[in-house]
């Protein structure tokens, strides 16, 4: 399990049984004393000994130094660099249990923060627990003549550990990983120069793979072209430098997403679980009902995945999103799908108050949720009917908190988009009271 060896007796160290599993990914035990101990990597039902290496007087933070005894659901981790690597934290668990959990810490979540008493279903699965990542990104430093390029090191965000492969990726994106890796040549020479680049790889349904470059200098134009060239499966590329985007090859990707065409600028947001975001789309479906007639409003709607579906199927739908990039190739796809979808581009609270009121609302806000005017908006001037599509329980607890008084909340429904990873997307259906 790439344990350390470490003096399991020292003065730091304490004997922790594991219960639980925290937000963030972390084992929950208690000391003997009663105080809290967050220790990565383990999983309930084990019994570890722990070097502390954080500590108040009501919690403590910890790395397992020697395990006593593993509990029923903790098992070897499917990727080799799960040891160090801090971009999974669920791995070691098997994948039942990490939905037990999920669905536990949303439950949970939402009693604590938003004093609400929901039963919360398992978790939606669709699909495999590896290789569904449609959108990975890595970080590549250059340094003393080496070059690293991975993800942040676990409990060391500072550091970046060196990742040849990622297991969570779609087949297509590590196989272009693999061979970008291979081909940029001596500290990645055929990338652009400077100490530290972020790549983001995409994939499409046909196995097509773009590149995102952000950071770094100028002037890389046409070795990112050889570039390009020399590695199958990348479509093309976008050096982003001093907001300046310079594209080499085809600038964007052609993906299908349920059945619609899309362009898609670099960069723009789209769920990275293709099978998981249908069946998202498929609950929310259902749950609408009848849209023929029916108004819609799409806040943080992206490049209107949702939006030009709906009103494919005769709803009058407005799409709310601040990026200008993914309004256009909302705007696009809805006119080769002869979809009438308004896009509006600007900040959800900046229009809000002009498009409301409307039959339904549906809100797919970042992980920092609502802003208070924007419920409060919502509570005032809403619909009959509000969906919020959330990728954080604690900011969703909040904001329900804060609608409480214009909306009832029907049914809470997780989704386990992000398997092997703490993560878990959920989606609250609300009427108005």
């Amino acid at each position: 399990m790439g344990i350390e060896n470490v003096d399991a007796t020292s003065a730091d160290s304490v004997e922790v049984r594991v219960e639980r599993i925290a937000a963030g990914g972390d084992g929950v035990g208690r000391e003997p004393s009663g105080r809290v101990v967050f220790v990565p990597r383990t999983a309930p039902g084990d019994r570890v000994r722990v070097e502390l290496v954080e500590q108040s007087d009501r919690w403590a933070r910890g790395r397992a130094i020697e395990w006593l005894e593993l509990g029923a659901d903790h098992r070897g981790a499917p990727c080799v660099e799960y040891g160090l690597c801090g971009g999974c934290r669920l791995q070691h668990l098997a994948g039942a249990a990490q939905r037990d959990e999920k669905r536990r810490l949303v439950r949970e979540t939402l009693r604590r923060i938003g004093r609400l008493e929901l039963d919360v279903p398992a978790p939606v699965t669709a699909g495999g627990e590896l290789g569904y990542r449609n959108r990975v990104t890595f970080t590549l430093r250059r340094l003393a003549g080496t070059v690293v390029a991975g993800y942040r090191e676990l409990g060391a965000p500072d550091r970046v550990i060196d990742v040849p492969d990622c297991p969570l990726a779609e087949p297509a994106v590590r196989e272009v990983w693999h061979d970008l890796r291979r081909m940029w040549g001596q500290e990645a020479a055929a990338l652009p120069a400077g100490g530290e680049l972020r790549l983001t790889l995409r994939g499409s349904v046909a196995g097509d793979v773009d590149l995102l470059v952000e950071g770094g200098e100028a002037g890389s134009r046409e070795r990112l072209g050889h570039l390009v060239a020399s590695v199958g499966g990348l479509v093309g590329c976008c050096h982003v430098h001093d907001d300046e985007s310079i594209p080499v090859g085809t600038a964007g990707l052609r993906d299908t997403w349920q059945g619609l065409e899309y362009d898609l600028p670099p960069g723009v947001f789209l769920q990275v679980n293709r099978e998981v975001s249908a069946r998202m789309d498929q609950w929310l479906d259902e749950r609408l009902g009848s849209l023929a007639g029916r108004s819609v409003l799409d806040l943080y709607a992206g490049v209107g995945a949702r939006a030009v579906r709906w009103a494919a199927l005769g709803a009058r739908v407005v799409a709310c999103e601040i990026s200008r990039a993914a309004c256009e190739a909302g705007r696009s796809v809805a006119r080769h799908a002869g979809s009438a979808v308004t896009f509006v581009e600007g900040r959800v609270e900046d229009s809000i108050s002009d498009l409301l009121p409307v039959d339904v609302v549906v809100v797919n806000p970042p992980r920092a949720g609502l802003p208070r005017s924007v419920t409060s908006e919502l509570v005032s001037r809403g619909a009959s009917a509000l969906a919020y599509v959330s990728c954080d329980s604690a900011t969703l607890a909040r904001d329900l908190v804060r609608l409480s008084d214009g909306w009832q909340v029907e049914e809470v429904q997780p989704f386990d988009a992000f398997p092997q990873t703490a993560h878990v997307e959920t989606i609250a259906w609300m009427t108005r009271r």
